[in-house]
């Protein structure tokens, strides 16, 4: 039996599944620059990684020392990236990010998240953006990709700082926003 398209899983599961086709390597660029201090960070999370084509990119430039975890509420994604990324922990649920936190004693340096956030009930979104703050290093970063800048608001509710950026170069063409927790 062949296994669900990346299009399939969108279709069966648009609510988790926000995009049609996986990020192209213009927006994960524009996600995480070449500059990006990699040998500083200890620990990093991935939220809604998809099929890991944001992963791959993480895994080729994070630190060895460093601990990458990723969260994905979609079952047959999940399952791929288990068997994809067999030295990850692939976790289901995002709202986890203090569970780590507090078994490691460590935030996160860098939390990268595909969360298709438009998609989710206003209780939701408060919960994740709630503990992603609460789950991020003082000087960590917080780096989400959006296809409409409508939650914008959103996002500076709960992180002052935020460098907003754009590609047209991914289907559907999409928005960057990155974000600190202090000005």
């Amino acid at each position: 039996m062949k296994k669900p398209s990346f299009f399939g899983q969108f279709l069966m599961n648009s609510g988790q599944v926000g995009s049609v086709i996986p990020s192209s390597g213009f927006l994960i660029r524009k996600m995480l620059p070449v500059t990006l201090p990699w040998h500083k960070m200890n620990q990093i999370a991935e939220l809604g990684p998809g099929t890991g084509v944001i992963t791959q990119y993480i895994e080729k430039n994070r630190s060895p020392q460093s601990q990458l975890y990723l969260f994905e509420k979609n079952e047959k994604f999940r399952e791929d990236l288990g068997k994809q990324f067999p030295q990850l922990n692939v976790l289901e649920d995002a709202l986890e990010l203090g569970e780590i936190v507090k078994e490691t004693g460590k935030p996160f340096d860098l939390i990268v998240s595909g969360l298709p956030f438009a998609n989710f009930s206003q209780e939701l979104k408060e919960q994740l953006f709630r503990t992603i703050h609460d789950s991020l290093a003082e000087n960590g970063t917080f780096v989400a990709f959006q296809y409409t800048l409508l939650l914008k608001r959103e996002f500076q509710l709960y992180f002052p700082w935020m460098d907003t950026g754009y590609t047209w170069m991914n289907v559907p063409p999409a928005w960057v926003f990155k974000c600190k927790k202090k000005l």
